[in-house]
């Protein structure tokens, strides 16, 4: 087979002449390699895209599947239920109700110390025979709408004194802020 010439006004017409065009500017350059590079550069890309797909597909799977567990349900507190009973003073002459998680420390017939689990001063009730005289620091209130006392405030504690007529006593109460909605209520004196 013989090799044409190829000049400018017969390259269109030579079909040898193209392909020998073709092949001269890509031999000459040497850029066949560069090719095959980038046909292996793309086919790492390809490959490097499913594995992505692949993973993001697994993380979509495991989010889907937590997000459909519904929650364990959450024990329940072990706390017994809150109870009160009534507390009567028969020395101090006075009653009101009491919750079940103070625990009496000390009685006697003039004063009652009652402590938190934590040990703490939960509510304390004292009286003495004395002239009752009100402190400057004393503020008075009206408790449960009928016991006339002076109150003292603290911190963490409220102390209400008070004269009990009956008994020719000045009566002093200290409870917990925590306690004292309930005192306020349920305070009362005796005959």
């Amino acid at each position: 087979m013989e090799i044409q010439e190829c000049n400018s006004a017969a390259a269109g017409i030579c079909e040898n002449c193209s392909i020998k065009f073709l092949y001269t500017q890509f031999m000459s350059k040497k850029v066949i390699p560069y090719f095959f590079l980038a046909f292996l550069f793309a086919v790492l890309l390809f490959i490097l895209g499913v594995r992505y797909g692949q993973q993001v597909e697994k993380a979509n799977k495991t989010i889907s599947y937590l997000l459909h567990i519904s929650p364990s349900p959450t024990p329940a507190p072990t706390n017994s239920p809150l109870s009160f009973s009534e507390y009567n003073h028969k020395g101090c002459k006075v009653s009101f109700l009491i919750s079940n998680d103070l625990t009496k420390t000390t009685e006697s017939s003039s004063s009652a110390l009652f402590t938190t689990s934590t040990k703490k001063l939960g509510l304390a009730v004292s009286c003495e025979k004395k002239n009752f005289m009100k402190e400057e620091t004393e503020l008075p209130v009206t408790i449960n709408k009928t016991i006339r006392t002076y109150e003292t405030q603290t911190k963490d504690t409220m102390s209400y004194r008070f004269y009990h007529i009956n008994t020719a006593k000045v009566v002093t109460i200290t409870i917990m802020k925590t306690y004292l909605p309930l005192l306020q209520r349920s305070l009362s004196v005796t005959q």
